[in-house]
């Protein structure tokens, strides 16, 4: 697998989850408090993001309705950390042009997140995983 200089850093953790109130109780416990969520239409999800001090961001997912994507995950593993979020520095279509060269495919095209503030893709290969590029907004 060939390098990929324009991912720069992990943003969040992705935690897919049936009920985000009662998996935030135990993030809450150690420490961890909510800093922006709510309802992603482009996703079709509850998204909500949890900060502590010297801990990597999470971010809690639970489903909108049953069309939102992540109820496959949850039937086939419960409710579990299923991916990372990079944030790049190029444009999302060159960061997924270069990895589909390394055989990612595109399981949600570029779509904005208000949460983010920019705009997201996910991606999967066998070998990797999902893994979400972050690609902020230019202001």
């Amino acid at each position: 697998m060939k390098a990929y200089p324009f991912i720069t850093k992990v943003n969040h953790i992705g935690v897919a989850t049936k009920n985000y109130q009662e998996t935030a109780a135990f993030y809450e416990s150690v420490g961890y408090h909510e800093v922006v969520g709510g309802y992603d239409p482009n996703q079709n999800v509850y998204g909500y993001f949890y900060e502590a001090a010297g801990m990597p961001t999470i971010e809690l997912l639970a489903p909108y309705d049953e069309k939102s994507p992540i109820n496959k995950i949850l039937e086939k593993n419960g409710v579990t950390p299923y991916h990372l979020c990079y944030e790049i520095n190029c444009s999302i279509e060159d960061a997924i042009k270069e990895m589909k060269g390394d055989r990612f495919m595109v399981i949600a095209k570029p779509a904005h997140s208000d949460n983010l503030k920019g705009r997201v893709c996910f991606l999967f290969h066998k070998d990797v995983g999902i893994v979400e590029l972050l690609e902020y907004e230019k202001v």
